[in-house]
């Protein structure tokens, strides 16, 4: 059918008008698919008009372009609008095939054209229409959907109509991308603000957050920052698995959701850490009650995966204003406040800031990374002291005690860095450098002739109770080729603090694999005669502060003398520490001590003096006539 000026024209005006209002809804900035939906009503509905077409619709691709999906469709002669029919590549693959390969698909006849006939026959279309006309929405991303007008009458589509409708694609294509863009920011925001697994604030938000909110706090108020870990969370997600551990994660969320709603605001910023800031505190006191609140929530069992997991936390405090002045300072000085309480306990740790604590802090990081580079770069060394027998003087053994020999500031004894590394868990490798060491040099003293002489060495009593312990001093004695008894394994009285059976456990574990277990310091705490109960031990070593005073003091002379002979009839060895004087040794002998050590022997000396003592001594005479002294 021809059509006249006026009707083209006619025709053009609705185009230009379709544009505008298309226009008006894209550049809407909270434009959506739920608030564009009144939109494609009406487009369809002038499209209709436009195209002088019964039936309209608005279809859009899946990502791999296999499925259509009815954004809107609109029959004109029931006035009637739906959405979310979907045609499947599958039972049309000509017609997905055809809508794709053209910028407009025209049929005259859907029941006879190729394109159509899978249409048809899948009851697409009902008995009336007869003639279609389609044009691909192309969106900035390629072929995005397809917008279709059917007629009743078989109707031969014309040039114009072709790029009449084409352009009526276009200008839907337009509000499409608006709204994908749209999207794709609101995506990228949430990346950039929010936590993936919890749906928490993260660190980026939380800044930007409380930034904005203190500067609303009047003088007299308070905001409160919370850092908060959850104690043994690797062990808890090694027993729950990767995913019982985000369940837990994500539970720990909504419990603090709970906690803190608004105006407060709480974010996960790593791992198992989240942070708190609270507005509008008055009293510092209303912490603690806020810890307990946190306690209470948090210790509540949660059931994951079939377990009932019971879990505890650590944290720390800073207020705004007293101790920061934005959001950033208040999240670093409550985790410096945190990490300064796990430096005592790693579990239900908890400080409120003090400003020393950033140098302390400071110091102990320089310190541990000096520590840590120390055994990297193997500057640590052992000294070796003489242990003697305590009536002729000859030699045993020694015990192995570490030293650093730092590149700046010389020698530094153990006691200037051991508890750093109890805190820092470098203590562990440490302690196995010193076992490996010891075994080395067993070897070759052995490969010398003086395969009699022992080492001892001293065992924290967090390496001592380490599931690995074991296993590794037998792969290092069997390494070295020496037998187990020629390492003897000192261990303080306060190892009894920890778990009785445990202990008692991995004693009886370490004596059956050939070692001998010696208590240092005895008699020095309340637990000295648990050991001699409980613990199947072969060997107590006497403290120095009972020997100091041995000559001179009626009761240390008293406490010396019970000791020595408790562990005659419990068949256990003695040996005395700190011997300096020729009066000290007399005296022990008196008492029938088995093995003495001190400075009247020797001090601990580098391995290249003693190798020059064990060449004099030759292991036969005292040593102390081999010193020079």
């Amino acid at each position: 059918m021809e059509r006249s000026i006026e009707a083209i024209n006619t025709m053009l005006e609705e185009v230009w008008h379709q544009q505008q209002l298309l226009f008006i809804h894209a550049k809407q900035l909270k434009l959506t698919q739920e608030s564009v939906k009144q939109t494609l009503e009406d487009i369809c509905m002038r499209i209709s008009k436009v195209m002088a077409c019964e039936r309209v619709g608005i279809w859009l691709f899946n990502e791999k372009r296999t499925i259509l999906t009815a954004q809107n469709f609109y029959d004109a002669r029931q006035n009637h609008q739906s959405s979310g029919n979907c045609l499947f590549q599958q039972d049309i693959p000509t017609y997905f095939e055809a809508i794709q390969s053209a910028r407009t698909l025209s049929v005259e006849d859907v029941r006879t054209d190729r394109a159509t006939q899978e249409l048809y026959r899948k009851g697409y279309f009902d008995q009336t229409v007869r003639s279609m006309l389609d044009a691909s929405i192309i969106l900035s991303r390629g072929v995005g959907g397809v917008l279709c007008c059917e007629t009743t009458e078989k109707r031969e589509w014309s040039a114009f109509d072709q790029v009449i409708i084409a352009a009526l694609a276009d200008m839907i294509a337009f509000i499409f991308d608006r709204i994908y863009r749209i999207e794709v920011e609101e995506h990228i925001h949430t990346l950039a603000f929010t936590d993936p697994l919890t749906g928490l604030d993260n660190q980026h938000s939380f800044l930007d957050k409380v930034d904005g909110m203190l500067p609303a706090l009047s003088k007299d108020e308070r905001g409160v920052f919370l850092y908060m870990i959850l104690d043994q969370f690797t062990e808890i997600q090694g027993v729950l698995g990767h995913d019982g551990g985000e369940e837990v994660l994500k539970e720990t969320a909504k419990r603090l959701q709970y906690l803190f709603p608004a105006p407060a605001v709480t974010a996960r910023i790593g791992f198992d850490h989240f942070i708190v800031f609270v507005p509008r505190y008055f009293d510092k006191a209303a912490a603690g009650l806020l810890m307990d609140r946190i306690a209470d929530e948090i210790r509540r069992p949660m059931h994951i995966g079939g377990h009932e997991v019971y879990l505890t936390f650590s944290y720390g405090v800073s207020f705004y204003p007293d101790h920061v002045q934005n959001a950033k300072d208040g999240l670093q000085t409550a985790q410096v406040a945190l990490e300064a309480g796990r430096k005592k306990t790693k579990r239900k740790a908890g400080r409120v800031y003090k400003p020393g604590m950033h140098t302390t802090m400071k110091e102990m990081m320089l310190s541990e990374i000096n520590l840590r580079k120390g055994l990297d770069l193997n500057e640590f060394c052992l000294f070796y002291q003489p242990q003697v027998d305590g009536l002729t003087g000859e030699l045993r053994g020694f015990e192995a005690l570490i030293r650093w020999k730092h590149p700046e500031r010389g020698l530094i004894y153990p006691g200037d860095f051991i508890d750093l590394a109890e805190s820092t868990g470098l203590i562990l490798p440490i302690g196995e450098w010193v076992i490996k060491e010891a075994f080395t040099q067993l070897r070759k003293w052995e490969d010398e002739g003086r395969g009699h002489l022992r080492v001892s060495i001293n065992l924290s009593p967090r390496h001592f109770l380490h599931q690995n312990l074991p296993d590794y001093l037998i792969r290092c004695a069997n390494e070295a080729g020496v037998e187990p008894k020629r390492l003897k394994l000192e261990i303080t009285e306060n190892v009894a603090l920890q778990d009785q059976e445990e202990v008692k456990q991995r004693i009886g574990q370490l004596v059956d694999l050939g070692f001998d277990i010696s208590i240092d310091d005895f008699g020095t705490g309340y637990s000295a005669f648990i050991y001699l109960q409980h613990f199947s031990i072969q060997e107590i070593k006497i403290d120095r502060q009972f020997i100091m005073d041995l000559t001179e003091d009626p009761k240390s002379l008293a406490i010396v003398q019970t000791i020595i002979r408790l562990a005659e009839m419990l068949g256990l060895s003695v040996i005395a520490e700190g011997v300096e004087t020729e009066e000290q040794w007399n005296r022990l002998k008196q008492l029938g001590c088995c093995e003495i050590q001190g400075f009247y022997f020797s001090k601990p000396l580098p391995i290249e003096e003693i190798n020059q003592l064990l060449e004099k001594a030759d292991g036969k005479l005292p040593i102390r006539s081999n010193l020079g002294r």
